[in-house]
């Protein structure tokens, strides 16, 4: 199955028992916005905030884009910081 950006995002989140707020809230944007993004609303997401979406769920943006399949060694998604993205 070929999985869309948001669809591993969104798969990658629900992993670790993570709401959409919380994920949006720590790359500092709207929930609208994450939703967007999940959902493909926004086809091309500002590369700042898949990097922030990356980097908080542990995952590579690789991974993200669906180039590859590994998504990192082990997944942990980071829970001690915010990053705030423009």
């Amino acid at each position: 199955m070929d999985e869309t950006l948001g669809t591993r995002i969104r798969i990658t989140r629900l992993r670790y028992g993570m709401s959409q707020i919380e994920l949006a809230r720590r790359i500092g944007i709207s929930k609208t916005a994450m939703n967007q993004i999940e959902t493909g609303e926004t086809i091309d997401p500002r590369l700042s905030r898949v990097r922030a979406i990356a980097d908080i769920l542990g995952v590579s943006m690789d991974y993200l884009a669906g180039r590859t399949d590994e998504a990192a060694t082990p997944l942990r998604p980071r829970r001690h910081t915010t990053t705030s993205v423009g």
